[in-house]
């Protein structure tokens, strides 16, 4: 049983803010908050040590440095100890993007980043093969793009959508320029000296070279990485099948996406269904309440939906990049 943190208008803030950038300076967040410098400060400890908070990351664009990403979804039998072993597995491998597990539509999903579709006709049977006893059904998509916005459930804000990997490119980094965000990745709020420092190079090299990773927009956004479920939040993911889809129906669902306090993320794959939506609710009823509202909106549109709550939900579990 998770215990819930209780948070006041100004922590949520906090987060709120520093789930969409977490470099801000303390200052700007204090001005923002209206509290003191040190006062922030003390909140922000209180909210790493009760876990609510536990890291700061920073946004990639994969696709900008020539990577695709595909997921697998798997339906399993109800053997825990294989189960387990198979998390273990995924978690393990340096290819594995993203690691889900939940109770619905599938069991586990698995993320990869690769180069080559040969790269992942080897992973897909490399992880079918070892453990072919469990699998009952998988289901492979490939990811067209993401739009985000943050997370507006925790302030009266509106926000806009975020959209990246649409289209593959193959921007070629040097070794300074890797070094510096892969470092980045894993502390979105490392300060540009002491980065300097551990690259043995200067304060202007690590600065001109993250403010042109930002311009490519291989960089997109830091970001506090926040246990939402230690506040209270569940994370449902729905798999969205269309009737039809067009221009028309796209501009409006992403402007309805982008007003919802509820629905976080709206993906586009190439798969069985067409879009996957990613909510975080209080509570089932609020999810099923969301799902109404969006099935009555679009009924013209939406044949059917698919849903899965999620219990675990990891990026990069190897601690491993793919560059």
């Amino acid at each position: 049983m998770i215990e819930i943190v209780q948070l006041d208008d100004i922590d949520k803030r906090i987060l709120f803010e520093l789930e969409r950038n977490a470099r801000l300076a303390d200052v700007k967040l204090a001005k923002i908050v209206k509290k003191s410098k040190d006062a922030v400060r003390y909140r922000i400890k209180t909210l790493e040590k009760t876990g609510v908070i536990t890291g700061y990351k920073t946004w990639i664009d994969m696709a900008k440095l020539g990577f695709k990403s595909a997921t697998l979804y798997l339906n399993l039998l109800y053997i825990p100890s294989k189960k387990e072993k198979m998390i273990e597995f995924i978690k393990n491998d340096p290819k594995t993007y993203w690691i889900g597990v939940a109770e619905g539509a599938w069991n586990i999903g698995v993320s990869y980043f690769v180069k080559s579709n040969e790269e992942l006709f080897q992973l897909k049977h490399t992880l079918i093969s070892k453990f072919r006893d469990i699998i009952l059904d998988v289901k492979m998509t490939y990811l067209v793009s993401v739009s985000v916005h943050e997370k507006n459930f925790l302030v009266d804000e509106t926000t806009k959508l975020t959209s990246f990997t649409e289209t593959i490119d193959n921007v070629d980094l040097d070794g300074m320029s890797k070094k510096i965000l892969a470092n980045l990745y894993w502390n979105a709020t490392e300060n540009i000296a002491t980065l300097a420092d551990k690259l043995d190079t200067t304060i202007d090299i690590v600065r001109n070279r993250i403010k042109n990773l930002e311009n490519e927009g291989i960089i997109i956004r830091y970001s506090a990485v926040i246990d939402y479920q230690k506040i209270g939040y569940e994370f449902h993911k729905a798999f969205v099948y269309l009737k039809q889809c067009d221009s028309e129906f796209l501009k409006k669902l992403h402007a309805y996406v982008a007003q919802s306090k509820v629905i976080i993320n709206l993906v586009k794959q190439i798969a069985p269904w067409d879009f996957e939506l990613v909510l975080f609710t209080r509570n089932f009823a609020e999810y099923d309440e969301a799902l109404g509202h969006f099935t009555q909106t679009f009924a013209t549109q939406v044949q059917k939906i698919e849903s899965a709550t999620m219990a675990v939900d990891i990026i990069f579990p190897c601690s491993k990049l793919p560059f």
